[in-house]
């Protein structure tokens, strides 16, 4: 990943960097999130991600689910592409691998994969204790047929939590 690009996904996690302004300048400062971090123009605080309740939230590209699995210290997430999106994909989705931050400490990335569209993309972030305040975020990219046209499509999502018991 290039420094321009883990610029422009800090900035979508409000997570520090050196380029930050430059990053939001390359992207015409454009956003957009899956989840709670909410757009550019009005900071959201975190939502609260609770012991063992199932958040979940949509757009048109996916919907996100993620819980706080106290008992192990862990925040479980799950990734589903919608419908629509799934229509037009003709390739199999490069995953990344979650990127994520505890208490603005970068932690390693999640493992990705490279798998058909219906898959539901799934990981473990840990250790999350109570009051941890975790930032994650993924990219796939694909190749689409829409209207006959071809090209490269991709989703970038990210949430913005606080775990609390």
């Amino acid at each position: 990943m290039t420094r321009a690009e883990r610029d422009r996904i800090a900035a979508v996690v409000g997570a520090p960097t050196t380029g930050r302004k430059a990053a939001q300048e390359a992207s015409g400062g454009a956003r957009h999130q899956v989840g709670p971090v909410g757009p550019v123009e009005k900071k959201r605080a975190p939502a609260t991600l609770r012991c063992d309740k199932n958040a979940s939230w949509s757009d048109a590209n996916g919907t996100l689910h993620a819980r706080f699995n106290c008992k192990y210290s862990t925040i479980n997430w799950g990734y589903k592409i919608s419908a629509r999106v799934k229509s037009f994909i003709t390739s199999k989705v490069n995953e990344r691998g979650v990127s994520w931050w505890n208490n603005g400490k970068r932690k390693p990335n999640n493992a990705g994969h490279v798998v058909g569209k219906s898959y539901h993309f799934h990981g473990t972030l840990k250790p999350v204790r109570h009051g941890d305040h975790v930032q994650f975020q993924d990219y796939m990219a694909f190749r689409v047929n829409i209207g006959g046209r071809t090209g490269t499509g991709s989703i970038t999502w990210a949430s913005d939590v606080k775990a609390k018991k």
